[in-house]
């Protein structure tokens, strides 16, 4: 199944005439295990410091603790690989609540053949990512009564991209 787009866990495949829209809901994974990682590498920096006489890091924090701290984020981020790995690795198909643009039938549905919105009713919006203080753009789309973001990017040109090609499969 080609995949026309794919960032932080969004991807977009196209099978049998269809478009896939895929959350893997990995971003926040992703991010929760870089920020740990980080956190333990510049706490064993710190202790490492320590040790050496560097600096006056012992008066304030006992060496001890700095790697006790810089184990527990190492091992916080180490029992979140494995759930990262496993829903990066899932195939497409099978990952839960995929959004299905079906042309033929003219609706947007989920992978149950549950219909979200009439094909006619959807809008494609690019919008600012608050959670990210506006450094991401997402890819929603809208209906009356519903709307799902079925795309995130730290490149505007990127998410736009993704936009204008959604419009395309959808006719506008």
């Amino acid at each position: 199944m080609p995949q026309i787009y794919g960032e932080c866990g969004y991807e977009i495949h196209r099978e049998n005439g269809t478009t896939l829209l895929v959350n893997r809901r990995s971003w926040g994974l992703g991010h929760a295990m870089g920020g740990l990682t980080i956190l333990a590498m510049v706490t064993a920096a710190l202790g490492v410091l320590g040790l050496a006489g560097a600096s006056d890091i012992d008066l304030v924090i006992p060496v001890a603790t700095l790697f006790g701290l810089a184990a527990a984020f190492a091992s916080v981020a180490g029992l979140i690989l494995p759930v990262y790995k496993r829903r990066r690795t899932q195939p497409a198909t099978e990952v839960l609540g995929i959004g299905v643009i079906d042309p033929a039938a003219g609706v947007l549905r989920g992978r149950e053949h549950d219909v979200l919105a009439q094909l006619e009713t959807i809008r494609v919006a690019v919008r600012i990512d608050w959670w990210t203080r506006g450094w991401m753009r997402l890819v929603v789309l809208t209906w009356p009564g519903g709307r799902r973001t079925v795309f995130r990017s730290w490149s505007r040109a990127r998410a736009r991209a993704v936009a204008d090609s959604l419009r395309d499969i959808l006719g506008r």
